[in-house]
C-alpha cells in the first residue's frame, strides 16, 4: 500500500476517527523514532545598540570613497 492511498483514505475520516488515527500512529515506536526535530544552533549576535548600527550604516555605506 503507497502512502498516498492511505493519505486519501484519512481525508475521508471524520474527525473524531482522525484524532483516533493520530493518535494510535504516535504510539508506534518505528514513528517515534524517524520523526525527529532539526535544531539549528544560531549564532549570537553581539551586543549593539541602535545607535551603533546607525554609525555602523553611515560609516560604511554612505561614505564609500
Amino acid at each position: 500500500m503507497q502512502a498516498t492511498d492511505v493519505y486519501n483514505i484519512a481525508k475521508a475520516l471524520s474527525d473524531k476517527e482522525l484524532k483516533k488515527l493520530y493518535k494510535m500512529l504516535g504510539n508506534l515506536p518505528e514513528v517515534k523514532e524517524s520523526t525527529s526535530t532539526i535544531t539549528k544552533t544560531r549564532k549570537k549576535l553581539p551586543d549593539f545598540t541602535v545607535d551603533d548600527a546607525i554609525k555602523f550604516i553611515i560609516q560604511n555605506h554612505f561614505n564609500k570613497k
